[in-house]
């Protein structure tokens, strides 16, 4: 499931929500099994197990982690996504219809609202998308809001966004008031951990009026996978024994020179050797 993709429509990334981090888990872990091409009904239902979501995001074996997941199914009943479709009208609906926590099973079983089932089915233009691998590791519980916003704009590589946008769609309300402690608590931790942990690297600058900040511009492009030692080595040694081979082609096709021209035939020093010691020349 680790290599399964999140699709979400464009135009989902402007809304606002707030998550906690085992919430993101549970919805992440059931989004990635949506085949985002295909019509979602109201009756699908989407399964998993405590056991699927510690191998996809970290082995911790603890109870705490029974009591947050059973929590998090709990809560997310409530949790509310946030459309301002203008300055007047402000419109809130869920993300699932309903849960089953099964206890003896340790497994959650849900229904994805109607509302929110266009946004993740049926999916064939203006959506964004990424791998559950690249942001399974984020503990920050804005990381991923911040990926996503990124990762909609991969193909230019930057983004510019207003504080009060981004308040917004992180829906912080009254909390980071203050432009140091959201600076801190939310844009430079998050930035943190997307470059730790995601395969996106990140950087920003504050863009003011006067002395206040009023927008971030990110910039961000895709890391160069690191190949591992193992397969560095069978490259490696891929291209010697192709040279190798290409050396002995070339060391034939003098050796045939020197039998149609004889003296006439320029062969370069280095082949003259091999041959002369191979009884060629």
């Amino acid at each position: 499931m680790k290599n399964n993709v999140i699709v979400k429509r464009n135009d989902f990334l402007r809304l606002g929500y707030s998550l906690t981090i085992m919430e993101q888990r549970l919805l992440l872990a059931c989004i990635s099994q949506v085949d985002s091409r295909s019509k979602l009904e109201k009756e699908d239902a989407f399964e998993v197990t405590v056991q699927e979501i510690q191998d996809i995001f970290g082995n911790e074996r603890s109870k705490q982690f029974y009591r947050d997941l059973e929590l998090a199914a709990d809560r997310i009943l409530t949790r509310l996504i946030i459309y301002k479709k203008s300055d007047t009208v402000i419109r809130k609906f869920h993300w699932v219809h309903t849960v089953d926590y099964i206890k003896d099973e340790s497994k959650i079983i849900l229904h994805f609202h109607p509302d929110i089932i266009p946004y993740i089915s049926e999916i064939t233009e203006r959506f964004t998308r990424y791998k559950l691998n690249d942001v399974k590791d984020f503990k920050c519980i804005y990381s991923l809001r911040l990926y996503e916003l990124f990762a909609q704009f991969q193909g230019i590589g930057s983004r510019e966004i207003t504080i009060d946008e981004l308040r917004l769609l992180l829906d912080l309300d009254k909390k980071y008031l203050l432009y140091a402690e959201f600076k801190r608590c939310v844009i430079e931790k998050s930035i943190n951990e997307i470059n730790a942990h995601s395969n996106l690297t990140v950087k920003f600058n504050e863009q003011r009026k006067g002395r206040k900040v009023i927008a971030i511009q990110f910039f961000f492009v895709t890391k160069i996978k690191k190949l591992p030692q193992n397969k560095i080595d069978q490259q490696k040694a891929t291209i010697q024994k192709t040279s190798t081979e290409e050396r002995e082609m070339l060391i034939e096709e003098f050796a045939n020179s020197r039998k149609r021209f004889g003296d006439a035939a320029v062969i370069p020093e280095e082949f003259v050797s091999i041959l002369k010691q191979q009884g060629r020349w």
